[in-house]
């Protein structure tokens, strides 16, 4: 791909500290890249400036002679310059202005906005699925007629897991359009050494109903009834921290669990290098949100943590069972604590099983893979459009 192609990454809100993905892309996809965000193509761009307030800022051509034209010709003239200013409108010219040649859509809704406009204007369109997007049942009967166009105005979908791909068939995208490509970790997460010795395990992860942070507490609780010099500490906010904090206090946790909130990545990788195994308790949550593949394994992993988590989703393509970790059935916090305790007796099979995840991330799930995939497929589309 060359790098004068104009790409255009739209999303349906601003991206976030922790979808570390979606900035890669912004940063490394080998084109030039402008990006808006926001929901019913009511854009603004990286600097919170709404393509209305952009646009209004430039001349209006008949506003100049106001005084000169008929009242009955200004207000029709004044009627057509708002339906000019229509969000479609506003983004149609966006694209034209800017000459984009190629849409991403991050998130499937995203994607269902901006379909229409990318039909009319001819421009092809890639969208990325990330998770809720392709799980949560209120998603999917929203937009369930803007993903059948979507799907049929796409030139490719991609997915992170095989799971996903499964769900998107079942909605109606065609096989052929899929691409599986799960996401890489940061080149940091790789150079970190952890310590196998420690008694801290750790979670990183936003703290939300898929994520289940109060299952994990309550197999913790278990763990801690047998091993009493165990830690944990738990990276992330999220609508579910304040529920958090407070069982770990009504489970008289609060010297044995540590909350740490949401954290930039130097600083958890800091409190990564302290801990012997990743954990995590991811179910579907009763919207039917559900992960894609948590990034949070795939950068443990790459650290050279084991992981001890759950049979959902995209996990089990990444975390190979009694191999470079343990999975449990979604909700079974006893079989998930016997796993926990397991590892904290048993320090060879920690570094083992960390160890051989290391080197089945290096191989398999990096970063720059990620990205060469991405760069790989827009080629494609836009070689053979």
């Amino acid at each position: 791909m060359r790098k004068n192609h104009n790409i255009l990454i739209v999303s349906p809100h601003k991206v976030a500290l922790t979808e570390t993905f979606i900035n890669s892309h912004i940063e490394r996809l080998d084109a030039n890249k402008f990006y808006l965000y926001g929901y019913d193509l009511n854009y603004r761009d990286g600097n919170d400036k709404s393509l209305a307030d952009f646009y209004k800022d430039k001349p209006n051509f008949f506003s100049r002679f106001k005084s000169l034209l008929p009242h009955y010709l200004y207000y029709k003239l004044e009627q057509h310059r708002k339906r000019q200013n229509s969000n479609e409108n506003l983004i149609s010219r966006y694209i034209r202005e800017n000459k984009i040649d190629l849409v991403l859509a991050e998130y499937g809704i995203a994607g269902s906005y901006i379909a229409p406009i990318c039909k009319v204007l001819n421009i092809p369109l890639l969208v990325h699925f990330h998770g809720y997007d392709a799980s949560r049942y209120d998603i999917l009967e929203s937009y369930k007629t803007g993903y059948q166009l979507m799907f049929q105005t796409a030139q490719r979908i991609i997915v992170v897991s095989k799971a996903m791909a499964k769900a998107l068939e079942s909605l109606g995208c065609p096989k052929n359009k899929l691409v599986l490509n799960t996401y890489g970790p940061h080149p940091d997460f790789t150079k970190t050494t952890v310590n196998y010795g420690s008694n801290y395990l750790i979670s990183v992860g936003r703290q939300t109903f898929k994520k289940a942070p109060y299952l994990l507490l309550l197999a913790f609780k278990k763990v801690i009834g047998q091993n009493p010099e165990l830690r944990l500490k738990i990276i992330g906010d999220g609508e579910l921290y304040g529920i958090t904090k407070n069982m770990i206090k009504s489970l008289g946790l609060e010297k044995q669990v540590f909350l740490l909130g949401g954290l930039e990545r130097p600083e958890i990788i800091k409190q990564m290098k302290t801990a012997f195994v990743f954990v995590q308790h991811s179910i579907v949550a009763h919207n039917g949100d559900s992960e894609g593949t948590p990034v949070g394994i795939i950068e443990a992993m790459a650290a050279g943590l084991p992981v001890v988590s759950t049979k959902h989703a995209g996990i089990p393509d990444v975390v190979k069972h009694k191999n470079t970790g343990y999975l449990v059935e979604e909700n079974d916090v006893n079989e998930m604590a016997k796993y926990m305790l397991d590892l904290s007796r048993d320090r060879d099979l920690v570094e083992q099983m960390g160890q051989r995840g290391k080197e089945f991330i290096n191989s398999n799930f990096t970063m720059d893979g990620h990205i060469e995939t991405l760069n790989s497929t827009i080629n494609d589309i836009l070689v053979n459009t």
